[in-house]
């Protein structure tokens, strides 16, 4: 019996009749199991084999009750906030119930984590709201009543509009267009910006909802950096596959009586069917029902993607075709072409014509309606462009001799900071210890497998008196228009016109290149190698970074927000209003501190196994659901020349 996966296991028993059992197999690992028959002249041929995936055995316990932090009233609903038993069977889902005095309860859908968005309730009325617990055994006592009271809204708040939803493993990617800070700044609108945006994903079918609050992602960011999955786009994760989920996107903002005002986008269900799985994707974004192990043994390991053709190895079925712009009024069709070959062991090269492998360009809207000319230009109207991509990459990286993993996996110092007087950016921004070794270098681009650039940087940035700030890719400040899976298209400048077209790039984790790989959520997954040579991996790592066998879990990086005073330190006293650009907002809002209890040094990386070195620890990147999202560093030598121009 010899399972599939990253390493081969046989495990094998023996018996003089029907059944065998053969035990100390994998749970969740796929075996393929053949029967010999045998006596004292040898063996017989195997039998034809036959697949089957051991599972754990399944909670025969209710769970315990549990317990309600705290009940937050908003315009016509509450969001409920709860903590699990310590006690009891593992739940399987949560469920909510709001009664007003005298009234009719008000019951949610059943919700994987905490916390629960209950809505349909009358604004002036008290309500009295408990949380329970539940799985396949039952469902536990109604946890103490909480009370709130929802008030109509004081502020008046844009809703957003849900433009776009991408599906993958037990998680839908929620694309939406906002009002952000810049309106204030740039029309002195008397529309609020929102303090925040939370995605809600509902099932029609029998799926288990939740919040992107309530998802893994949310709490990627630590203790000291709160910015993880809060920004467009939205992951909700936690969510069954094979069940059918339409999403919508809340907007909020606290008033000055301490109430919150929120503004509800219409459904996703009528731009299109979400069902998320855990296989690849095909050329309508459709997921297979099984995850994609090929992808998995014809690529073991980095030499193996010596011979990789990117549009064959991802994925079943044709990449989706791409209508694409090769002038400001051309258009022509195409699919996504990318390779990598190597040269000798030194020289590996990737080759594309920069177009996604995925569901794409059809999501780009030109924004929110009102807010869709100068001087604001709300999302991102460009059409996607293409362009002959041929990079060479180091066969494979050589670390820092600066570099100190330490017992962590990681370096703790940082690579570069800002301040008003230092700025890193192109080829000057080579970094050294203080004995003049080389250390790291800020970049300003990598590829991905697909030839899709990715790009931390953006070009949108807020003028203060003395200082130039740069806005990060994912803020609530500025609408720069990402889809779904963090991406949007560059807009090609001709003298003093704009041509509406340019590069499709990516500012986070390329969600919909994820799905098209399709490995699911129970490995890592390679999405990319750096400009310095070494893999860059999306979002999950392995919890224990020396095995294989403790699972993964989404990965956190050490960056965290400056405070008040060491904003000032910086010499960053011209810094807008939080009101206008909330903290996180810039660069220059961000500090590297290795105390913040995430995973990843400075450059988003650390040393440990992988599914393609699942024996041997070797150094590795991260493309996060927090800050910095998108590396902007490398701890490799000799990075090639063309990541660090800032072109």
């Amino acid at each position: 019996m010899s399972g599939t996966g990253t390493t081969a296991v046989t495990e094998t028993g023996t018996g003089t009749a029907s059944p065998i059992t053969v035990s100390s197999l994998t749970n969740g690992t796929a075996y393929s199991c053949t029967v010999k028959a045998t006596n004292r002249v040898g063996d017989s041929t195997a039998s034809g084999a036959v697949s089957v995936t051991p599972k754990a055995s399944t909670t025969s316990t209710v769970p315990g009750t549990p317990t309600i932090q705290t009940v937050t009233a908003m315009t016509s609903s509450v969001l409920i906030e709860f903590t699990s038993a310590s006690s009891g069977g593992a739940p399987s889902y949560y469920s909510a119930s709001c009664t007003p005095t005298g009234g009719t309860a008000v019951s949610s859908a059943k919700f994987s984590a905490s916390p629960i968005w209950l809505s349909g309730l009358t604004n002036g009325l008290a309500y009295s709201c408990t949380v329970s617990a539940g799985n396949s055994a039952g469902d536990s006592s109604s946890s103490t009543a909480v009370s709130g009271t929802p008030a109509a809204a004081s502020l008046t708040l844009v809703a957003p509009n849900v433009n776009g939803v991408l599906p993958g493993d037990s998680r839908i990617s929620v694309q939406f267009n906002f009002i952000g800070g810049k309106v204030t700044e740039l029309t002195s609108a008397s529309d609020t910006p929102a303090s925040g945006y939370m995605a809600v994903c509902a099932s029609s079918d029998g799926g288990v909802s939740n919040t992107s609050r309530g998802s893994a992602e949310y709490s990627s960011g630590t203790s000291s950096n709160p910015m993880g999955n809060t920004t467009n786009p939205l992951v909700v994760s936690g969510l069954t596959n094979g069940k059918t989920y339409s999403c919508s996107v809340v907007a909020g903002a606290l008033d000055s009586n301490g109430k919150y005002s929120v503004a509800v986008s219409t459904s996703s269900s009528s731009v299109v069917s979400v069902i998320p799985n855990s296989g690849p994707s095909n050329a309508t974004g459709v997921l297979s029902g099984t995850a994609n192990t090929t992808h998995i043994q014809s690529y073991s390991g980095y030499d193996k993607y010596c011979n990789y053709t990117n549009q064959t190895a991802t994925g079943t079925g044709a990449v989706p075709t791409i209508t694409y712009s090769t002038g400001s009024t051309t258009t022509t069709t195409g699919t996504s072409q990318a390779a990598f070959t190597c040269t000798g062991t030194a020289t590996r090269t990737l080759t594309g014509n920069a177009l996604p492998d995925h569901l794409s360009s059809g999501f780009f809207t030109n924004g929110l309606s009102g807010y869709t000319t100068t001087p604001y230009f709300s999302g991102n109207p460009n059409k996607i462009g293409t362009t002959n991509i041929s990079k060479d990459l180091p066969y494979s990286g050589t670390i820092s001799t600066a570099y100190t993993p330490g017992t962590n996996g990681y370096d703790t110092s940082s690579c570069y900071s800002y301040t008003s007087t230092s700025s890193p950016s192109g080829t000057n921004a080579t970094f050294t210890n203080s004995s003049g070794a080389y250390r790291c270098k800020f970049v300003h681009y990598n590829y991905a497998n697909n030839s899709v650039l990715i790009e931390p940087g953006t070009a949108e940035t807020y003028a203060g008196t003395s200082t130039t700030y740069k806005v990060v890719g994912k803020n609530l400040y500025q609408d720069v228009g990402l889809d779904p899976s963090n991406a949007h298209n560059q807009p090609t400048i001709s003298g003093s016109s704009m041509l509406m077209y340019g590069n499709y790039h990516y500012h986070g984790i390329p969600e919909g290149h994820v799905a098209r790989i399709g490995k699911g959520n129970s490995t890592m997954t390679l999405v990319a190698f750096a400009a310095d040579g070494f893999p860059i991996y999306a979002r999950y790592g392995y919890s224990s970074r020396t095995s294989t066998t403790g699972g993964v879990k989404v990965m956190k990086s050490n960056y965290r927000l400056r405070t008040s005073a060491e904003l000032t330190a910086a010499g960053y006293t011209d810094r807008p209003t939080v009101a206008l650009a909330p903290y996180g907002t810039f660069e220059q809002d961000w500090v590297f501190d290795a105390t913040a209890g995430g995973d990843l040094d400075a450059c988003n990386g650390r040393y440990g196994v992988t599914p393609e070195s699942p024996s041997t620890a070797v150094y590795h990147y991260f493309i996060t659901d927090s800050y910095p999202f998108v590396q902007r560093c490398v701890f490799g030598q000799n990075p090639k020349s063309w990541a660090t121009s800032n072109q």
